[in-house]
């Protein structure tokens, strides 16, 4: 084995790769637990998203060392931009956050480095994480959260009418529906699931998915939960 294989990998020195790819790991631990997670709460992505980031970087600078024409470049980008698992969907926002993951890990491995395009890397990084941190917590002032909510209806008429079905949910709940739309209905199970919007200021009478909501009536029927957990 040369001493030019073992000082050199995907065609740079040590220290240019590890740079890198210390780089890589900072911008995806920043951009996954401080703010992903915070502001979703779901931990099961934390362990797709960093692995796929490491993975992705690993193969994009391995490729680096083959000349690779326009065309292939792209459909290699697009077979990773389209990587979905097969069980649960993703939602779009997880998937613009697997999209970020993937930007950041071709960056990280592509861009020409040296001394002078160092700072470039480090600003094209913190372009990415700071724009998804503003976006985050960003929120229009006609702000409405969107909630599932299983049903169980004494009468189905009332699902003929749709104000009767806002002022009865309105009603139940104690918060201030702006708007409801029907999804689903399970005669067997007597169950109705319905998307609530309702405005900021309401979320402290619901508790957190899969739990009850905090409701007047607690026979009613009423119930916040996933819809990934609704079949």
């Amino acid at each position: 084995m040369t001493n030019l294989q073992v000082v050199n990998i995907s065609g740079e020195p040590w220290t240019d790769f590890l740079i890198r790819l210390v780089v890589n790991i900072v911008s995806l631990f920043c951009l996954i637990r401080f703010i992903y997670y915070p502001n979703n709460s779901r931990e099961k992505y934390l362990f797709t998203f960093f692995l796929m980031g490491m993975m992705i970087f690993l193969i994009a600078s391995l490729l680096d060392r083959v000349s690779l024409d326009v065309g292939l470049a792209l459909g290699l980008f697009a077979i990773f931009g389209i990587v979905r698992y097969r069980s649960p969907s993703i939602d779009l926002k997880e998937m613009t956050y697997l999209f970020l993951v993937i930007g950041i890990s071709i960056i990280n491995a592509l861009v020409a480095f040296n001394v002078q395009t160092l700072a470039g890397l480090f600003i094209a990084n913190f372009i990415i994480i700071a724009s998804a941190l503003i976006m985050e917590n960003y929120k229009p002032r006609k702000y409405l959260l969107k909630k599932p909510l299983v049903y169980q209806p004494v009468n189905y008429s009332v699902l003929n009418d749709n104000k009767s079905l806002l002022n009865e949910i309105r009603e139940e709940t104690g918060i201030d529906v702006v708007k409801v739309e029907i999804e689903k209905i399970n005669k067997a199970k007597n169950e109705v699931m319905v998307w609530i919007y309702f405005k900021e200021n309401n979320p402290q009478t619901v508790k957190s998915n899969n739990k009850e909501l905090n409701s007047p009536n607690t026979n009613a029927g009423w119930e916040i939960t996933d819809t990934n957990n609704y079949q």
